[in-house]
């Protein structure tokens, strides 16, 4: 370090710097003086600084070479006396690199001294460093208080704008929107939605000019962070969303962005069109099946006023997926016709923007609803790239993981679209189904608390909570939630069926007459199975099977009932020869492995086929050791539990059938099965476990029979 120091002061380094500092020091008195003479830019201050801090590394570099000083520049001379050596290539190729290396640290910090001047010439110098915020819809101000359209459409859109923001994250518009149905405050909302900021304000248009209010609300103390007034011609309506976007993000990022270069995608040449599109935007909220084909009219009506108006074509294609028919759907058209339709609509719109991120989802879940999995999967990855906050890309892209069987990024995107929704009735109901089929009860209903919470008069969170009792062994309490469930819905049969499905599996076939028609041989047959009127079954399921020899399920109903009421040959019988008509894609349906299993049964019971070398067992079981990964629930121990049986191991099955009763399992027929008969018959431990789960079953029973079926019907 010596040696070091004794060389720079020989090669006047130390006095080079010294003089330099000296000199830049006077160059920033000059600057001082004349910037209160004349007006000067405010960035020349702060640009002469830079240059002269960056000049300093390179006059260092130089002076280690050079003797610079009064009687000029001359190349220092070798401490041992040596002649000296012109420079090398490396002399000057690090004085190229010291020169670049501070070139770019100054251009660096030059931009960012830029950026905060332009934000604070413009108000909008940060304020709060915040990654998250939700948009609630604005106040109408009109006299007549008819411009809702334009004050929830203007907020979705300032979302859908703000979520192609990278480091941001965007509560969704629909949460936001329920709870300002339900009176929340702001700040209420915003802690609801687990966002740290919060923007909201007022719209009121008059004529051709709109004015608009907006506030930033910090979630954490309630107090406001910015405020502004906006009145504009409605035709620059966009520039106006790009404009509050903008200082939105400038005020709560560490960074600037430049005007004009945050573009809303919903753009339009006429106003005329953008209106019937925020129109058609309203009653698309109300998702009922006379508000959406309303809106499938006003969309169109939008096109027609502009063609090139990409977003409509998006909303149009939206809509006319969602009146296909299929779960979730309003059933109006053919899911074929609708999808095409979609599509073409999407094609004119990705013409038009091809970076769409809500064209690409829309696309994405029509390819879902046509059963193309992985071409799906690449639009929604499309459609989340451009934009990672679009929640119902997440729930979309979830169904379709679940439809390919990749269960665990299935959850992952389904936690992912209820955190940027949290208040979807469809997220909350998702997470319920999803944890009961994990086996995590509790979590399972505490989702689905919260959606009946939420939303009381929703007859899906009844039904969701009546599955996650029902896997829980929770009978009583799943009859009670079906019986919810049909009260809020009575024009739905299968609340009602399930509700009677389950008082016949409890024996309280009398109560469950109460539910049924009496004409419906689906659960007459049911009732006698449970009844064990087995002379009077045997005729109705043989009258049912000659009815409609085509019927395949009323085959399968047939073989299963009569193992259950201890014809066991003629129900081995039957099983086998419906080996020849199950259908490759359901022979092995899960959870049960159905009718698979019970196919390897009979073919054991008449001796047809080994069980040590059964195919059927076989592939039951890669089928069980895939899903029991993800999946712990009941059924699927019970599974378990009869491979076990069937492979005559009695200590397997007394583990799995253990596993199967602490996780819920809980079927009146589980001493009927004959596929586990054996078990039963020659172990006590088998016995007690047996005993243990009717007692259960007994309890369910005498719950399920104080429940008044007069408060729901």
């Amino acid at each position: 370090m010596n040696v070091f120091l004794t060389e720079l002061k020989r090669r006047n380094v130390i006095k080079s710097v010294l003089a330099y500092l000296g000199i830049s020091w006077l160059v920033l008195q000059v600057v001082e003086v004349f910037s209160g003479l004349i007006d000067m830019h405010p960035l020349v201050g702060p640009a002469v600084i830079l240059t002269l801090t960056c000049g300093l590394p390179v006059i260092a570099y130089l002076s280690w070479h050079f003797d610079i000083s009064l009687d000029g520049i001359h190349r220092t001379p070798p401490a041992d006396g040596q002649t000296l050596k012109p420079l090398g290539p490396g002399s000057w190729l690090g004085l190229g690199g010291i020169g670049v290396l501070c070139v770019f640290i100054g251009l660096h910090f030059f931009t960012a001294i830029e950026a905060d001047y332009k934000a604070a010439s413009e108000g909008q110098q940060q304020v709060m460093q915040a990654d998250s915020i939700a948009v609630i819809p604005f106040t109408d101000q009109s006299p007549e208080r008819d411009q809702n359209y334009l004050a929830s459409g203007l907020a979705e859109e300032l979302t859908s704008l703000l979520g192609r923001t990278d480091g941001f994250r965007v509560a969704a518009s629909k949460s936001s929107q329920i709870l300002a149905e339900k009176g929340l405050s702001p700040v209420d909302i915003g802690r609801r939605l687990n966002v740290q900021t919060v923007l909201t304000g007022s719209v009121r248009a008059q004529g051709s000019r709109i004015k608009i209010r907006v506030e930033l609300v910090n979630t954490q103390d309630g107090h406001t962070l910015w405020t502004e007034n906006f009145l504009r011609d409605f035709s620059d309506v966009f520039k106006l969303e790009s404009e509050i976007g903008r200082a939105v993000v400038n005020l709560l990022q560490d960074k600037y962005i430049e005007a004009g270069s945050f573009q809303a995608f919903a753009t339009t040449t006429s106003t005329d069109a953008y209106v019937m599109y925020l129109k058609g935007k309203e009653q698309y909220r109300l998702q009922t099946t006379e508000s959406m084909k309303a809106a499938r009219t006003l969309f169109e009506q939008s096109i027609a006023l502009d063609p090139e108006f990409a977003q409509a074509y998006v909303a149009l294609a939206d809509t006319i997926a969602l009146l296909a028919e299929g779960e979730s759907r309003f059933g109006v058209l053919n899911t074929n016709i609708a999808a095409q339709l979609a599509k073409q609509n999407l094609d004119k719109a990705i013409v038009r923007q091809p970076n769409n991120a809500e064209a690409f989802a829309v696309k994405g879940y029509v390819e879902f609803m046509t059963e193309e999995y992985d071409t799906a999967l690449t639009d929604l990855d499309k459609a989340l790239a451009v934009n990672s906050n679009l929640s119902i890309a997440f729930m979309w892209r979830y169904l379709v993981h679940r439809e390919l069987g990749h269960f665990d990024q299935a959850l992952t995107d389904l936690e992912q679209a209820l955190s940027l929704d949290p208040i979807s009735r469809a997220n909350l109901a998702n997470m319920g189904f999803e944890y009961s089929r994990r086996g995590e009860y509790e979590k399972a209903r505490s989702y689905l608390t919260l959606l009946t919470n939420d939303f009381p008069d929703y007859p899906q969170a009844y039904v969701n909570l009546a599955d996650a009792n029902y896997l829980a062994g929770e009978h009583s309490a799943s009859l009670e939630n079906w019986l919810k469930a049909y009260s809020l819905s009575k024009d739905n049969l299968n609340y009602r069926n399930s509700a009677a499905s389950i008082l016949i599996e409890l024996g309280l076939t009398e109560k469950a007459r109460l539910l049924i028609d009496e004409d419906d041989l689906t659960y007459q047959a049911f009732i006698l199975v449970r009844e064990q009127k087995k002379q009077q079954l045997v005729e109705l399921l043989a009258f049912q099977v000659a009815s409609d020899p085509d019927d395949y399920w009323a085959k399968v109903e047939q073989a299963i009932y009569l193992g259950w009421t201890g014809e066991i040959n003629q129900s081995a019988e039957l099983f086998i020869a419906l080996e020849k008509i199950t259908p490759e894609q359901e022979m092995y349906a899960m959870p049960y492995c159905s009718p698979a299993i019970e196919i390897a049964w009979a073919q054991a019971e008449l001796k047809t086929h080994p069980v040590a070398q059964n195919a059927y067992i076989s592939t039951c079981q890669k089928q069980l050791d895939k899903e029991i990964k993800i999946f712990k629930d009941s059924i699927l121990m019970y599974l378990s539990a009869r491979i076990s049986a069937l492979n005559g191991d009695t200590d397997g099955f007394i583990s799995h059938f253990t596993n199967a009763l602490n996780n819920g399992w809980l079927q009146w027929w589980t001493e009927l099965d004959p596929l586990v008969a054996t078990m039963f018959q020659e172990s006590e431990e088998a016995q007690a476990l047996l005993q243990q789960h009717n007692e259960k079953l007994a309890k369910e029973k005498q719950k399920a029979d104080n429940v008044d079926l007069s408060n729901y019907l």
